[in-house]
């Protein structure tokens, strides 16, 4: 079990505020999930002050990171608890926070010393991340080796 730290001022808003009704702002989690094709039914989310937990299995390691930061990328949110099963304990995952006045190609090229990284990057974080250009300070990514 680890925990991984985000931004609580940054990210998607809930129409519930997350401390203010824990029970229906998970519910709105996992519907975020679903919505964004990344986990099944069997999945739990719950929510306690600022921090989600999310359990159950994910098919990769992949699916399991962008669980995490869609849940993590979320207003209010300041840790996610991970407790999902990908299969391969042990492999850490890379999240690099947005710093104020950064476009996808800075951050590329602050991780990977190559701004043209920024296609990887969106790659790798789509579906949570669309769009190059809907970053914004303290969205936290997903970025592989």
């Amino acid at each position: 079990m680890a925990r991984y730290s985000f931004t609580p001022g940054a990210g998607h808003r809930l129409e519930v505020p997350l401390a203010a009704e824990p029970g229906k702002a998970a519910a709105q989690l996992k519907e975020r999930l679903e919505g964004l094709g990344l986990t099944h039914d069997h999945f739990q989310v719950s929510v306690e002050g600022s921090t989600v937990t999310v359990a159950g299995d994910a098919a990769v390691q992949e699916q399991k990171e962008k669980i995490l930061l869609a849940l993590g990328n979320v207003i209010g949110v300041q840790e996610v608890e991970d407790r999902v099963d990908a299969g391969q304990e042990g492999l850490a995952p890379r999240f690099v926070t947005v710093h104020e006045g950064e476009t996808l190609d800075d951050v590329a090229l602050r991780i990977y010393d190559d701004p043209a990284a920024a296609k990887r990057l969106l790659a790798e974080n789509h579906p949570v991340l669309t769009d190059a250009n809907d970053i914004y300070p303290g969205l936290v990514l997903r970025a592989p080796a």
